[in-house]
């Protein structure tokens, strides 16, 4: 099963950040937007692992449940997903923020990655955190940029299977 550990924003940011995707994806054929099902979060790392083994990755979530992780937004960035992709099999356009991958988001990406379990989707020297804000069949547009963050955002750490195109829709906070 695919299993992430993830970063998450208070319920005010996300609520922006869900008002940002549909800014974006609106009459643009949205695959996937920001929403109940879709909260907005920073992955530390997704797994694949047995269901048995979903305990122990919990365990190790523990000791930060509760602990803020600061996060600086760096900016929009808009990219084609070609067919064929694990999260997005049609292909399309993802659209998403871009956060400093500093030392303490590369330690904890690091600290899950020795847990052992084969991970899914960009590793190790390739990590890039970011918040998905959504994808699209069509070209996305370009928000209005009053609606685009910056700065530093605030985090807290929750685990959940993965779901379609990377969403979280059972995450445990």
């Amino acid at each position: 099963m695919a299993y992430g550990v993830v970063l998450r924003p208070d319920a005010e940011t996300s609520r922006s950040l869900v008002e940002l995707s549909y800014a974006i994806a609106d009459g643009h054929e949205p695959l996937m937007a920001l929403g109940e099902k879709a909260p907005p979060h920073v992955s530390v790392l997704h797994v694949d692992c047995a269901e048995e083994q979903v305990a122990g990755i919990v365990a190790a979530t523990e000791p930060y449940r509760g602990r803020v992780f600061p996060a600086r937004i760096i900016g929009l960035l808009y990219s084609v997903v070609p067919p064929g992709d694990y999260y997005v099999p049609t292909g399309g356009y993802y659209f998403g923020l871009e956060v400093v991958r500093n030392p303490t988001l590369d330690a904890l990406h690091q600290e899950f990655l020795r847990l052992g379990h084969p991970p899914l989707g960009l590793v190790g020297e390739d990590y890039r955190p970011h918040i998905t804000l959504g994808m699209t069949a069509a070209p996305p547009s370009r928000p209005p940029l009053s609606l685009v963050p910056g700065g530093v955002v605030d985090l807290t750490m929750a685990s959940g299977p993965v779901g379609p195109f990377g969403t979280f829709p059972q995450l445990r906070e």
